[in-house]
């Protein structure tokens, strides 16, 4: 037991003590914002404002995320680069075995939230959506999977993927392993980057969990336990990503 308290204030020191980037040093480092990928996974109304699964403590990652798109744009990254990962269920899904319904295509929980909306207008902008909390493994944008773009994108040389969104345990851990693994199958000169200020996960108490019959989930723990394993695992997990250079620390 001494051992384990000690590992989890060794996960707590690490998270806690994540550096901060700058935007500009992001875009150096890639090469150009001509490299630089933000992919937005699942910021959907049925995480962030309403059913089962929405969590205030998700919505909280909606206006960050905007102003690092805005930013990004404003250096000139292409609408390409600018990626849309989102839940689209059927009503009987196999994940609704595990997870509560939520996200059904054609519902309100399906749409993506509202300050976010007019970046997924832009023409050019890709939209994958999915039925699995791992995008790479069959969602489509015109007819190509997410998995093989993100290969296309990996073979054309240096890159950043800078994945933000939710939830951290979930589909964020999934999608930018998914990334990080593929470019090291490929020997891709690839930065991830995972920012804590742009992800969060839900919270559902023990007692709420019993009411409805499904399984606890601690929102900070969970948070901090899966952002250590992504750095683990060569992701660059950091604490912000500032917009100038003069708020990097």
């Amino acid at each position: 037991m001494k051992d384990r308290l000690a590992f989890w204030e060794y996960i707590d020191h690490v998270v806690s003590d994540l550096r901060t980037v700058s935007l500009p040093e992001v875009i150096e480092e890639a090469g150009g914002v001509d490299r630089v990928h933000l992919v937005l996974v699942d910021i959907l109304r049925g995480f962030c404002a309403e059913g089962p699964l929405a969590s205030a403590r998700v919505n909280e990652v909606v206006q960050p995320v905007r102003g690092l798109a805005d930013q990004l744009l404003e250096h000139g990254m292409p609408d390409q680069n600018l990626i849309f990962l989102q839940d689209s269920h059927q009503e009987k899904d196999p994940e609704f075995n595990a997870f509560p319904p939520h996200c059904v295509k054609g519902t309100d929980e399906a749409k993506v939230m509202e300050p976010l909306r007019p970046l997924l207008e832009r023409q050019g902008v890709q939209l994958f959506l999915k039925n699995a909390t791992n995008g790479m493994f069959g969602s489509r944008n015109d007819g190509q999977r997410f998995h093989e773009q993100v290969e296309e994108r990996l073979q054309q040389g240096k890159a950043a993927f800078i994945v933000v969104g939710d939830c951290t345990d979930l589909c964020i851990y999934q999608n930018a392993m998914g990334i990080r693994l593929l470019a090291n199958q490929l020997q891709a000169d690839t930065r991830v980057i995972v920012s804590r200020r742009h992800t969060r996960t839900y919270h559902m108490s023990v007692e709420d969990a019993r009411e409805m019959g499904a399984m606890a989930h601690d929102g900070d723990l969970m948070d901090e336990l899966f952002l250590y394993h992504m750095k683990l695992n060569g992701i660059d997990v950091v604490q912000d990503i500032a917009l100038h250079d003069r708020e990097a620390l």
